[in-house]
């Protein structure tokens, strides 16, 4: 299969008339040309949503086949083509297991070409060993003492399809469960947490390399304490997570993180939810009510938002719409999350070697097409 782009994205930026030859799944060539099978003004790499919980009704915690097979088709009409699956913090071990078992089973059906639509890499355990203090929408009684003992009593069976763990640095065994996490090859990310700047600083220091949608669910900038926000900014080897639906930061603070961190330790996520791309109106999810009004969900009865309002594909609009540059943008949902999860050479470039997976869009930025392997998703 040979995919043309009137401009395709380099890591050096945008290069003209170029076409991606695809065999067996993976890129064997870039070469100079205007003919292909498909055809698209602008091919970057494959969107990587590192922080999702669900969407179109799909939610992790309580997984339905049918549900995640039109999730993962969402994604992959809009050019997200890899996604971790975020585990929330909840209340008893058989529910985790459950989440994870589901999870475990859709990763095999896809090796096995069972089912189509993005790629799902691993699971993210958003929790439970978060912070009390700064539970945002999820359950503050659930949360656990970030300790070895109590991340192998309930998750040592799925180390294999763990790939990034937020959990509070603060806490008492914070630095001890790092350390266990690391040496396990998982990823470890500061979140819900209130942080003091030292705190954080000395959390970077273990090994912690990444913030957790960052100014949500943390402790906030103030001029005589900086706090875990101020640290992630200014510390030059962390990944800022940047949820850019324009509900959960203002246009301003994503400029802010933009400008403090550029476009290789600026990750884009969605942090969806089951109720994200549904309806306005009043949704049931888990047995909590949700209310979405103009495209943004909160919990019914409260101020507390409730995931992210878009995907990702419409995150890269609005980057865009605030004058950052488009090749900035699609680099910080595709190349810098790849990077952020050690996949960088598997995925996240337009390179021969790396895996086919790519993202066409059209002259405005909508979505024109993805490539996952050998199939090829257009938009709807």
């Amino acid at each position: 299969m040979k995919v043309y782009a009137k401009k395709l994205l380099t890591p050096g930026g945008w290069r003209e008339n170029q076409v991606v030859e695809v065999e067996n799944g993976y890129i064997a060539h870039v070469v100079p040309g205007t003919e292909g099978d498909v055809t698209c003004d602008l091919l970057t790499p494959g969107l990587f949503d590192v922080h999702a919980h669900g969407g179109e009704g799909f939610y992790s915690l309580t997984p339905k086949m049918e549900l995640l097979q039109k999730y993962l088709m969402r994604l992959a009409h809009g050019g997200i083509t890899d996604v971790l699956i975020g585990v929330s913090t909840y209340v008893g071990a058989e529910d985790y297991h459950n989440a994870l078992d589901f999870i475990r089973s859709a990763m095999e059906m896809q090796e096995k070409g069972g089912l189509p639509g993005a790629h799902i890499r691993g699971v993210h355990l958003e929790g439970p060993f978060l912070s009390p203090d700064r539970p945002g929408a999820m359950n503050p009684d659930a949360m656990l003492v970030p300790a070895p003992e109590n991340y192998d009593s309930i998750f040592a069976a799925y180390d294999d399809i763990v790939k990034l763990v937020t959990l509070a640095p603060e806490r008492e065994g914070a630095r001890e469960l790092t350390a266990y996490l690391i040496k396990k090859g998982i990823c470890v990310q500061a979140g819900h947490t209130d942080a003091s700047y030292e705190q954080a600083e000395a959390a970077f220091g273990w090994g912690v390399d990444s913030q957790c949608h960052t100014f949500n669910a943390a402790r906030g900038i103030h001029h005589r304490e900086p706090g875990i926000v101020s640290a992630a900014l200014l510390h030059d080897n962390v990944f800022c997570e940047t949820i850019c639906d324009f509900k959960h930061l203002h246009p301003a603070a994503v400029k802010l993180i933009y400008r403090m961190k550029g476009p290789d330790r600026m990750a884009i996520i969605s942090d969806s939810v089951a109720v994200t791309g549904l309806p306005d109106g009043e949704h049931i999810v888990n047995g909590k009510k949700y209310l979405i009004v103009d495209g943004t969900q909160r919990v019914k009865g409260g101020n507390t938002l409730s995931g992210g309002a878009c995907y990702m594909d419409k995150s890269m609009k609005n980057l865009i719409s605030i004058g950052i540059p488009d090749y900035d943008a699609y680099r910080m949902g595709s190349r810098t999350p790849a990077l952020r999860m050690k996949m960088n050479r598997e995925i996240g470039s337009i390179l021969p070697g790396c895996e086919a997976h790519l993202a066409g869009w059209n002259a405005d930025y909508s979505p024109a097409l993805s490539v996952i392997g050998d199939q090829v998703y257009t938009a709807e």
